[in-house]
């Protein structure tokens, strides 16, 4: 083997122009492959850096809408205390941009930062140590427990606190909360979701204390997962908690009246691996990654058929090397060896450099899909799986273009090729039938890859330019963040204070808010009751929800059908105002056409599951408009007025400007300024990035498979080139003879 790879490597070098073609061909293939699966790797298939990851698992549920990993905090008490056959069980909430901090070292500025509620026991479960001070335990999420404690990341504490030890102890503010700083947790430790680092963990117990509601039984948010006990299955585990978990539900139903009994919807509980966590970005990148990598896996396939017809090539022209061989005694076997030996190495340094364009692929195709992730937990550095990946994808590739020219070169005419009549030699049919066919091969998986890449630039094409229901040019989307809680009357008048404020900004012509960020929040869903409609027996019907203020609709660019908008008279900012007292609705055209039929639908009345007393007048019927997706049926929709609704959730502002946003933008900065100084901006963006962010998938498939379409083609062309050059070659003396005749 060793003089085999010598003597590879010395024909190799004898044949630069060939060496070099063949490994930039095959380091463009095998690179794109390991680069798709780096981030594959990082996202979907890398463990957590916690102790025995393979022993956790998540809770979820399965029922006939999907599958639901989010759980209130009472269901999540039941099955802690039932779950005997796990060590552990904790819950979390997603990381998310959630309030501000304050430094607490002497400064007064402010930080918007990335925290994570959690249980007590959720450090003890994952097996995790401190770097500096202590980490949360159970006793510091009791309800009675008076110490506001929470633990900061060791990248939060490097950026934040500049890597003092003296931080342990330290009171910094999160919502008006004063809270103390007991523990960092170690370097590369990011928690249960991959892509979203969180600055600090702060005990379940605080919550009430930012959203009164949220460890009540009506919200579901929290995410369980915990560890099996040893020489305990998950079958075991899942069993156990089954019945907790039917036994609780059992319970709620008891409470319940007949008519909320029927829309309690049937779930099965079900524990799923843990390993690598859990998230959002998970379930977004899974199916354009998915498709690309087919793309890519042809495109390799199109660059084996090239360096295939090259090496055929090459074995031709050393026919006369390999008959000597022969004729010297060496068996067809033994030139096999040669030949893959050969082609191994090729292969071999086609991938030594494919990891190099893997390295700078993968972070370009994170880079081209949007979005910035922590590099602590997306880690994007090649590791172990990723190495034996792309050795296992190189020697692949080396034995499937090397196996085909490496049967064929080893067999030929030992007196034809001595004689040295090259003539037979090329016009030998099943030498020209196997150049040709991988030619043929090449062609059409370049021309499927182009038909693909055709249709995916048509389906975004047809996104962009289809009716969304409202109008997105020149508004401008942005939130808004208190840096301090505060009660929902001052919250919502500095709310209208503000909007009124940009209304008078120059360059507005309207301006709006609402409580969900169109087309990037998915609005709530809730069970109606419709007046004039009759159900089937096993029907429920589930609606959309969204809260608006006036002229939001106006503001959107959406047409009101019939009816009237949201106007002054239905403003009820008074906090006393009566649960039961009468509302106002506006509704969708599906949602008229579903329930109404061809009937006015204006005048009706809606009530909701659990609030039946609560009535809302239907006073307008609006255009359908995508505010959840682009690629699915606008849902049946419900809109209320979102003073008179919910009160304590933060806000989406839309500003419809006369002229470019990008001119008014320090306008809307200065009004947000000059309203509240603990009021703060965040996530200013134009609703065309808004529509364009949402068909990120689409965009990342259409562009990247536009590339490598493009790209197999141009490999397809090198090799016909390739092909037709070796032909010409071999036909030299014919050609001669049939121009002197």
């Amino acid at each position: 083997m060793l003089n085999d790879l010598r003597y590879a490597f010395r024909q190799l070098l004898k044949n630069p122009g060939f060496t070099a073609v063949a490994v930039l061909t095959l380091a463009l293939g095998i690179g794109a492959n390991t680069a798709i699966f780096t981030v594959i790797n990082t996202l979907m298939l890398r463990s957590l850096p916690v102790r025995k990851p393979h022993e956790l698992v998540q809770v979820t549920l399965a029922g006939a809408s999907g599958r639901d990993h989010t759980f209130t905090y009472p269901g999540y008490e039941r099955l802690r205390n039932g779950a005997k056959s796990l060590s552990g069980l904790f819950a979390a909430g997603n990381v998310g941009e959630g309030g501000m901090v304050a430094s607490g070292m002497g400064g007064t500025e402010t930080e918007i930062i990335r925290p994570q509620p959690v249980t007590g026991n959720f450090f003890s479960v994952l097996g995790v140590q401190p770097f500096v001070g202590r980490l949360l335990s159970e006793a510091d999420d009791r309800t009675k427990n008076a110490e506001r404690v929470v633990v900061i990341s060791y990248g939060f504490w490097q950026r934040r606190f500049g890597s003092d030890p003296s931080v342990i102890g330290k009171s910094i503010t999160f919502f008006d909360v004063p809270v103390a700083i007991v523990g960092v947790t170690p370097p590369g430790f990011f928690g249960v979701q991959p892509g979203e680092n969180p600055d600090l963990w702060l005990p379940l117990n605080l919550m009430p204390l930012i959203r009164p509601q949220a460890l009540g039984e009506g919200h579901d948010w929290l995410a369980l997962i915990g560890r099996v006990r040893r020489g305990t299955g998950i079958r075991q585990a899942r069993a156990e908690l089954a019945v907790t978990f039917q036994q609780y539900r059992a319970e709620l139903a008891a409470a319940m009246s007949a008519e909320e009994r029927q829309h309690l919807l049937p779930e099965r509980l079900e524990l799923q691996p843990a390993a690598t966590g859990w998230t959002r970005l998970r379930d977004q990148f899974r199916p354009p990654l998915m498709i690309l990598t087919v793309v890519v896996g042809l495109v390799l396939l199109i660059a084996c058929a090239n360096v295939a017809s090259l090496m055929l090539a090459r074995a031709m022209a050393r026919a006369r090397e390999l008959s000597i061989r022969t004729a010297l005694g060496a068996h067809r076997l033994r030139l096999i060896r040669q030949l893959l030996t050969e082609s191994v190495l090729l292969a071999g340094l086609g991938g030594l450099l494919g990891l190099f364009v893997a390295h700078w692929g993968a972070r370009l195709l994170v880079s081209f899909a949007g979005f910035q992730p922590d590099p602590v937990s997306f880690d994007l550095a090649p590791d172990a799986r990723v190495l034996c990946f792309t050795m296992g994808l190189s020697l692949a590739t080396g034995l499937i273009f090397g196996v085909a020219p490496a049967l064929r070169g080893s067999r030929s005419d030992l007196t034809t090729t001595m004689k040295g009549t090259g003539a037979n030699i090329s016009a030998d049919p099943s030498r020209q039938f196997l150049q040709q066919s991988l030619v043929v091969v090449q062609v059409a998986m370049s021309l499927i890859l182009l038909v693909g890449a055709g249709l995916f630039v048509r389906t975004l094409q047809k996104l962009k330019g289809m009716d969304m229901g409202f109008s997105r040019e020149n508004v401008v989307l942005f939130q808004v963040a208190f840096s301090r809680r505060v009660d929902r009357t001052r919250r919502l008048s500095a709310y209208q204070e503000l909007l009124g404020r940009v209304q008078e900004s120059p360059g507005v012509r309207t301006a709006s808010m609402s409580f969900i960020t169109p087309l990037t929040e998915e609005a709530w869903g809730q069970q109606v009751d419709i007046e004039g409609y009759t159900p089937a027996p096993e029907e429920v019907v589930r609606c959309r929800g969204m809260s608006v203020a006036c002229r939001y609709f106006e503001t959107m660019g959406t047409p009101i059908l019939s009816g009237r908008d949201f106007g002054p008279q239905d403003e009820r900012l008074d906090a006393s105002t009566a649960t039961n007292a009468p509302g106002v609705a506006i509704i969708n055209e599906s949602m008229a056409r579903k329930y109404f039929g061809n009937a006015n639908a204006l005048g009706r009345r809606l009530s909701f599951f659990g609030n039946s007393n609560r009535k809302f007048e239907i006073v307008g019927v609006v255009k359908d408009a995508k505010y959840s997706s682009l690629r699915e049926p606008v849902p049946p929709t419900f809109y209320l007025f979102c003073f008179g609704e919910v009160r304590d959730w933060d806000m989406t502002f839309a500003v419809r400007m006369a002229g470019k946003p990008v001119a008014v933008m320090d306008g809307v900065r200065r009004a947000v300024g000059e309203t509240d100084p603990t009021l703060h901006l965040r996530g200013m963006r134009t609703m065309d990035d808004v529509v364009d962010a949402s068909l990120r998938q689409e965009r990342i498939i259409a562009n990247l498979a536009g590339f490598f379409s493009l790209t197999a083609l141009a490999l397809a062309c090198l090799g016909i080139y390739g092909a037709l050059s070796v032909t010409v070659a071999q036909r030299t003396r014919e050609i001669g003879l049939r121009h002197n005749g």
